[in-house]
């Protein structure tokens, strides 16, 4: 698909009374008609798949397939309007851009109890449905045309992209995410496999007895010329000079983004490209420009300037305005972080609502 179709992957492509068509970027064309105006005052959606021109005339419709649900089934999530982020396959910064500036937000990071338990009823009710007693049948066993629809009827309810469900679907279901560590020995034995495969993940981690998605995670950014262990002075020292010439600022000034760390890493040279992002991220940028070190007021801070935002959810945060004019933040990504460990320190966090957590978490410390 081009650029600008790409762009223009969730928007409408036609609306007729109401009936919306819109297309994403696997070449689906979607249907979405809303309660009183179907025949039965039931909202519904049609997926069609096009021909090879894409064609959204009646003629060029090669299959049409109608997912029509019980009302009284449905949840209270479900029942809302259909989200063009839930129900489109983008991954590249220009689709979430394109989507950011129509004014759609979606939830990043962990999942929330949730959000799991909305995808496991989900995933519960489509089994269920069709008469399947193992969804690893439909995930591992059918064929990308037969599970077609089961990605979109799963991600009802969620405020996530497809990508990011089908990624943490893949990852609840197959048992090779959750073997052992991956030793010395285990990784060697990846990178000459890559070196003879390149990208074809199935067949590397069909290899090394791993699914494709660890062994991509943990893999694709393997460099045989990258040292690990502690960073010598001499590495340190380059990093900072081609994050400032990257950055085109002077030394000392604080630089959270805007450079490319695959670039940073190939004039580096001794180090990966996820190493010198955390390096730079949680060291050497707090470093190089006078930070301070991060006290228990800083915690406690934390908590009150999170708390007095205008957000309903933690997904809303700005995190690099919040972590502007404060010299004991090393990066706005090392702050969510700090966040997050503050979390966790209390129990059943994952089952607080965001709205209630401030005042639990600032007792916790206290």
């Amino acid at each position: 698909m081009s650029s600008a179709a790409e762009d223009d992957e969730a928007a409408a492509l036609e609306t007729v009374k109401s009936v919306t068509l819109t297309q994403d970027s696997d070449g689906s064309i979607i249907l979405h008609c809303p309660p009183n105006v179907s025949e039965n005052d039931e909202g519904f959606e049609v997926t069609m798949t096009a021909t090879a021109d894409a064609d959204l005339s009646e003629e060029g419709v090669a299959q049409i397939q109608i997912l029509q649900e019980d009302e009284d089934s449905l949840s209270p999530n479900q029942k809302a309007e259909v989200s063009p982020v839930s129900q489109a396959w983008f991954t590249t910064k220009e689709d979430k851009d394109t989507l950011t500036n129509k004014g759609h937000k979606w939830k990043q990071g962990m999942w929330s109890k949730e959000e799991i338990d909305i995808l496991m009823s989900n995933i519960e009710r489509y089994v269920t449905g069709r008469g399947i007693e193992d969804p690893a049948e439909i995930i591992f066993e059918m064929s990308k045309e037969e599970r077609k629809d089961f990605y979109r009827s799963v991600a009802l309810g969620l405020n996530r992209p497809l990508f990011a469900v089908y990624r943490r679907v893949l990852r609840m279901y197959d048992n090779r995410n959750h073997l052992f560590k991956y030793t010395q020995v285990v990784l060697y034995l990846a990178f000459r496999l890559r070196e003879k495969h390149g990208n074809d993940w199935a067949t590397i981690g069909a290899a090394l007895g791993r699914s494709a998605s660890s062994v991509k995670d943990r893999c694709r950014l393997m460099k045989d010329t990258c040292n690990t262990g502690k960073w010598s002075e001499e590495e340190e020292r380059r990093l900072a000079e081609v994050v400032y010439e990257m950055a085109g600022v002077t030394p000392g000034s604080a630089v959270t983004g805007g450079v490319s760390w695959a670039t940073v890493a190939d004039q580096v040279r001794t180090r990966s490209e996820k190493q010198c992002r955390s390096k730079w991220l949680n060291y050497l940028n707090w470093k190089h420009s006078g930070g301070t070190e991060w006290m228990k007021e800083d915690d406690l801070n934390l908590i009150r300037r999170i708390s007095e935002l205008e957000v309903e959810d933690e997904n809303e945060i700005k995190w690099e305005d919040l972590a502007g004019g404060w010299s004991s933040v090393r990066s706005p990504q090392w702050l969510r972080s700090k966040w997050w460990s503050i979390k966790r320190q209390v129990a059943n966090h994952k089952e607080i609502p965001f709205s209630g957590t401030h005042t639990l978490y600032y007792i916790n410390i206290v």
